[in-house]
């Protein structure tokens, strides 16, 4: 580096300082601030330069210098800070700097040095207070027994930098002669925040990130959209100004990933559930409001142009909560009032004819492949040899980074020259054939399709096939779906090399198994491949196939006992690939495959908040043709008129439908199904106040139970009879059936009917003025609802 004789190479230490608070200072005292800065600027250079450390670039007001070794870069922060404190500053108030120290290996470019250790010691650097001296681990390795005299370093714990990339141990240098207590580091596990930890920091975007900044410290801006084509990194820059921005929100910042939300309607619960709050009152839109009201944070919404159309709530969300910000990406504008649009472009592109590597480095799109290219292949560097063509790549994919990522990840099997004259192939194909896209669409497709001429024949049917699901999978699904019996696919090979070439991610669960999943450019780009072989439809319905098993497996007849933590637990991770084969059921009238996938969707829509969901999806069932006095449509029915009844409706139609699904039960001879709709008219009856008929229900549904051994349709049975003739004022046979369906309840293992009957006997034993007793049986009533994890008003 002949602008940097002699500098540091191999393992270097870097030092990073800054001024706190110096923006306000230049305000307020500019004059004072010019000399104040001149006499820092002075302090740390000798303090730098007497211990053998080269200043390598100023970045506002503060410095980085590179050191040869760890120990004499502690030394030069020591001395600069004790430099600095007692020196007579010309400011109201003293110049308090604060610094960071890491150590790593960077590349020497020009007269600066770039590499993640730079963006580390950075990132150290915003965590700190003024006057506090913070190492890395990778520092305190390197110097730990070789410390200044009297200096001691406090280990601060594992904490979570802005970068969003893996937690840091981090250090204080403390000698007693310096202050040595300072607040509470600035790291994004100060405030709650769920957003996803990155492999690799955010290369670039410094502009972008301080306009994106700005607009979120400003009082008048509430919502902002970040709007681009698949591809630019939308959702990475995003989540970074979401961390940078986190301490202006003392109630967090909280990513909602809408990629699997097909339906607007369910926006409010899915937001609900990134909160962790449940429904009250099955009303979701009324419980996010009441939950936000009073909160100062800020929500992501990531994904949005698939559900543009609930654009409203995000208006009625800012309305009802005043210290609420918005962050939305997306493909196209919300169309609200108050919406700041911000364009996300691509990636600057390198002059055309450039290929000097040190002035190649320093172009964000360049940067992207090396450091993506580093990550498959350590030994790769930027040279004269490749500089041209890695320069001509990033311009020919247009600085998208989706498709500078997937060009970057073969470089183990191809030099960037060879990639190049791939892709200009696959370039002149698209542009001749696919005018009506738009040009980064058509870039992008390139890269997917060159990507896609890498695989062998299997890999190629398993990448289509993925397509079918929605939402991610599981290893047991992919080998359900993927092949059939005859064809026999290695597909845990197929998806392990297709994680190798960037199209698939392997995510673990706490559990240790794996989960699938895919970009959603990546997701279209193979759902298009399937459908131009024709075999769309074949995977889909084996798709859908799969998952109706699954729900049977699962089926939820509506208990609430220990068993539903498990359905709920199994059902989860796989509701968007429940609702796509619904859809696609539904789409085509194949109302028997609707209705199988339906015994499992109940304990999503019942317990999850999603009933508004259950219903259009059961209205739209009833809707088809094939149900026509069947059994099938007996439990549509039945299923539709339990919907409305939990929202609150018992109108004549849902008595109906509940009398016309009990007469097509009893003519199928369907027991369990008598019994659900029995016990479903009964609840219908009881509400009216018509007690005797309800009694007369509830009494021939218990027989059934009885006589087909449903643990819980009994206890659910004598809870409801008991109930019954508690309303109707009759406490004595209250009491005996209360007491029958306690004793059942507990020889089961103790189930909801089980803790509302001791909620009632409690009341009981309360009226006859035995509050001892009474308290016992409400509080293991309470202790049975949080083991089944349920609230009364769920059960």
């Amino acid at each position: 580096m002949s602008s940097m004789p002699g500098a540091p190479t191999g393992t270097i230490t870097f030092l990073a300082t800054d001024i706190q608070g110096s923006t306000e200072l230049w305000e307020r005292h500019r004059s004072a601030m010019a000399s104040a800065l001149a006499r820092h600027d002075a302090l740390l250079e000798d303090a730098i330069g007497g211990h053998g450390g080269r200043i390598f670039k100023n970045v506002g007001d503060g410095l980085f210098a590179a050191f040869d070794a760890a120990p004499p870069a502690i030394a030069a922060a020591l001395a600069a800070q004790r430099s600095l404190v007692a020196t007579e500053w010309p400011t109201p108030d003293p110049i308090r700097v604060r610094m960071a120290l890491h150590s790593g290996q960077a590349e020497r470019r020009g007269g600066d040095y770039l590499g993640p250790p730079i963006n580390r010691v950075a990132r150290i650097l915003a965590a700190g207070h003024g006057g506090q001296v913070l190492l890395s681990q990778a520092v305190e390795r390197l110097a730990a027994d070789s410390l200044p005299d009297g200096a001691l370093l406090r280990d601060l714990g594992k904490r979570a930098l802005k970068d969003l990339t893996g937690p840091e141990r981090i250090f204080q240098l403390v000698t007693a002669d310096l202050p040595g207590e300072f607040p509470p580091l600035n790291t994004l596990d100060a405030r709650p925040h769920n957003l996803p930890a990155q492999t690799t920091p955010l290369i670039g975007r410094e502009e972008e990130l301080a306009e994106l900044r700005g607009l979120l410290h400003d009082r008048g801006v509430r919502l902002v959209t970040l709007l681009g084509p698949g591809g630019t990194g939308k959702t990475r820059l995003a989540l970074q100004v979401a961390a940078e921005v986190i301490d202006d929100y003392k109630d967090g910042v909280w990513h909602v990933n809408l990629a699997p939300v097909q339906d607007p309607g369910i926006l409010p619960a899915t937001i609900l559930q990134v909160l962790g709050v449940s429904v009250d009152g099955n009303v979701a839109i009324a419980t996010l409001e009441a939950h936000l009201k009073h909160r100062e944070l800020l929500l992501v919404l990531d994904n949005f142009e698939q559900i543009v159309e609930a654009a409203p709530v995000v208006s009625r969300l800012l309305r009802a909560a005043a210290q609420l910000n918005v962050l939305v990406t997306s493909q196209a504008a919300l169309r609200v009032q108050g919406e700041h649009e911000y364009p996300v472009a691509p990636l600057p592109l390198p002059g055309v004819d450039e290929d000097d590597p040190d002035r190649l480095v320093s172009n964000e799109a360049v940067a992207l492949f090396v450091q993506r290219a580093r990550s498959v292949q350590p030994s790769f560097t930027l040279n004269g040899g490749n500089a041209g063509a890695v320069g001509a790549l990033a311009r020919q994919l247009d600085g998208l980074p989706l498709a500078i990522e997937l060009a970057a990840a073969r470089i183990k099997l191809f030099s960037p020259a060879a990639m190049l004259a791939r892709l200009e192939r696959q370039f002149d194909f698209l542009t001749s054939s696919d005018r009506d896209r738009p040009d980064r669409h058509r870039t992008l497709r390139a890269a997917l399709d060159w990507s896609y001429e890498l695989l062998d024949g299997d890999e190629r049917k398993i990448f289509q096939r993925m397509s079918v699901f929605d939402g991610g999978f599981a290893l047991e699904s992919a080998e359900a779906v993927l092949t059939s019996a005859e064809e026999g696919l290695d597909v845990p090979t197929a998806l392990e090399s297709l994680i190798d070439k960037s199209l698939l991610r392997a995510i673990r669960k706490p559990d240790g198994e794996s989960r699938f999943e895919r970009l959603r450019t990546i997701r279209a780009y193979a759902a298009g491949m399937l459908e131009q072989g024709g075999e769309a439809e074949r995977w889909r319905r084996q798709h859908a196939e799969h998952f109706a098993e699954l729900a049977e497996k699962l089926e939820f007849g509506g208990s609430f006992d220990a068993g539903v933590r498990h359905v709920l637990e199994r059902l989860e991770p796989e509701a968007q690939n429940l609702r796509a084969a619904m859809e696609w059921a539904l789409g085509r009238c194949e109302s028997h495959l609707a209705v199988r996938l339906s015994h499992a969707l109940p304990a999503m829509w019942f317990l999850g908040g999603h009933l508004e969901e259950g219903v259009r999806w059961v209205e739209r069932m009833l809707a088809c043709p094939g149900l026509d006095d069947s059994l099938d449509r007996a439990k549509a029915l039945n299923l539709h008129g339990r919907l409305d009844q939990i929202r609150g409706n018992n109108s004549p139609e849902v008595v109906a439908r509940f009398e016309e699904s009990l007469r097509l039960f009893r003519e199928a001879g369907h027991r369990p199904g008598m019994a659900r709709a029995l016990m479903n008219l009964g609840n219908v009856r009881s509400r009216a106040r018509e007690y005797g008929e309800a009694r007369r229900l509830f009494e021939e549904s218990l027989d059934i139970y009885r006589e087909i051994g449903d643990v819980f349709g009994i206890s659910q049975a004598l809870m409801n009879l008991g109930d019954a003739w508690w309303n109707e004022g009759d406490r004595e046979q209250a009491a005996e059936f209360f007491e029958q369906a306690r004793d059942h309840g507990r020889r089961a293992g103790g189930d909801a009917p089980f803790a509302f009957a001791l909620q009632y006997l409690g009341a009981m034993r309360l009226e006859a003025g035995d509050p001892d007793a009474a308290e016992a049986l409400f509080l293991e009533s309470q202790a049975t609802f949080q083991r089944l994890g349920a609230r009364p008003g769920q059960a």
